[in-house]
């Protein structure tokens, strides 16, 4: 550990200190056992629940049939892992990337859906979180945390082969965020880290008073980052000095994502908070009736996020006033993403949703066999996302375009596309200066993104409870 970071622990020790048993209470909302599935090819076949289905309390409502085309049409592939898949996929180049509860990254054919390579991280731990490390591509490599090994990793695009490893004190279950040329993490080691993209060697650390398995934002020379001490962090991209502190006092429950100026980050408070990029002052809070682990995305002057209460909220980016609400029949952990004109979400429900962007209408729904708290991508009218029932899918959008809202552009759980973009402009929500390998339309910096400019990345990753060692 720094003198910087001694420094840092000090500073914040003179400041009003949460309760961390009261942290850990409001944090600790337990493990969903799940059973595995062996095969998706039975998945792909099984007819859906049209019935009857059970929530959480143990209630029951109905679940209708998605619309037109039928279960079968709407599934392009689904690629079975062998566990379960909360990691969010990310779409470079034509490849799908995918972390697994084994800890088994996987590269997977975009439009055939077979297997390319897999790297092992090492496997979660008994008792370890529900949501981890989704993985970052920049420049033919890719960035992923690894849980039992502790490490952050840097593996080679195309073979899969390792290029270089840095290990910290405990898992790292924070999503990397790759700009000019660095990688920016948190670990449960409380601190965040900024490394060299090429080599993995330390650039600095910063140190919190509790595990940060959110994903550092990175915009504007400023990195904005939650904690479980409750606390969100803007600190300064080149050597990692304090800007500002805002203290939600209570577990930061989702990673950040800043458009138009404004950070909007959930909490386990309940609260959807709206903060000042520059000042750290608060803007305005939106109280649901659940803790909220969902990342907010922002598109069209609209906030999109999901809470624990069984509920997706579109907000309105000014006041926080809610334009629609839609009930799920469980926990929304997934943090949605938009393309077009349309919201894309996964539920505990075992439901992945396709809503109007204006209205929260349903267009259509799909049904998995687990729990879908990965967090959708679209790209070329496939949404690529995963479940609990060990499974990638690549589902029939029901529209040409790709994701355009501002948790994928800035790579919060995954992302479509090199993260290397728009760095030298793309302020005015004109478009980003930059653009994918791939030709993913879409991945400039939108009209949801105006006003934030400068070189912008983020990979986010929701936790529902800490498990430091």
């Amino acid at each position: 550990m720094t003198e910087r970071d001694d420094a840092n622990r000090r500073t914040r020790a003179d400041r009003s200190r949460i309760d961390r048993r009261a942290v850990l209470r409001t944090a600790g909302v337990g493990l969903v056992g799940t059973a595995a599935y062996s095969s998706v090819a039975s998945a792909r076949t099984r007819a859906r629940r049209t019935g009857a289905m059970q929530d959480e309390r143990g209630t029951e409502g109905p679940r209708s049939e998605p619309d037109e085309p039928s279960d079968d049409e709407r599934v392009r592939w689904a690629f079975d892992t062998g566990q379960n898949v909360r990691s969010s996929p990310t779409v470079v180049n034509g490849t799908v990337y995918a972390l697994n509860w084994n800890g088994l990254l996987y590269a997977i054919d975009a439009e055939s859906g077979q297997q390319e390579w897999t790297f092992d991280t090492g496997g979660m731990r008994a008792g370890g979180d529900v949501f981890y490390s989704s993985p970052a591509v920049v420049n033919g490599t890719v960035y992923v945390g690894s849980d039992e090994a502790t490490s952050v990793y840097a593996i080679d695009a195309a073979s899969g082969e390792k290029r270089w490893d840095y290990e910290t004190d405990s898992r790292v279950l924070s999503s990397p965020s790759v700009v000019d040329g660095t990688v920016y993490v948190g670990g449960n080691d409380e601190s965040v880290y900024a490394l060299a993209a090429d080599s993995g060697d330390e650039i600095w650390t910063y140190g919190t008073e509790r595990p940060v398995s959110a994903s550092p934002t990175v915009v504007d020379g400023t990195v904005y980052v939650g904690s479980w001490d409750g606390v969100v962090y803007a600190l300064t991209a080149d050597d990692g000095d304090e800007v500002w502190t805002y203290e939600i006092r209570s577990s930061v429950g989702s990673s950040a994502t800043v458009a138009d100026g404004t950070v909007y980050v959930g909490g386990t408070d309940s609260r959807v908070h709206a903060i000042d990029a520059s000042s750290g002052d608060e803007r305005w809070t939106f109280d649901t009736d659940g803790i909220v682990y969902s990342t907010p995305t922002v598109a069209g002057g609209t906030v999109y996020v999901g809470s624990a209460d069984a509920t997706v909220y579109a907000l309105g980016t000014t006041s926080g006033e809610p334009v629609w609400t839609v009930d799920t029949g469980d926990r929304v952990r997934s943090s949605p993403t938009v393309a077009g004109d349309t919201v894309f979400v996964g539920g505990d429900d075992e439901v992945v949703y396709a809503l109007a962007a204006d209205s929260g209408d349903e267009r259509w729904t799909y049904e998995t066999d687990g729990a879908v708290d990965s967090s959708p991508t679209v790209v070329d009218g496939t949404v690529y996302v995963g479940s609990m029932d060990d499974s990638v899918y690549a589902l029939e959008a029901g529209l040409e375009g790709s994701s355009d809202g501002s948790r994928v552009l800035l790579g919060t759980l995954g992302h479509h596309g090199d993260l290397e973009w728009g760095t030298g402009g793309g302020a005015d929500g004109g478009g980003g200066t930059g653009g994918s390998d791939d030709g993913a339309p879409g991945f400039g910096i939108g009209a949801g993104l105006a006003g934030v400019g400068g070189a912008a990345s983020l990979l986010a990753r929701r936790l529902e409870r800490t498990a430091g060692d």
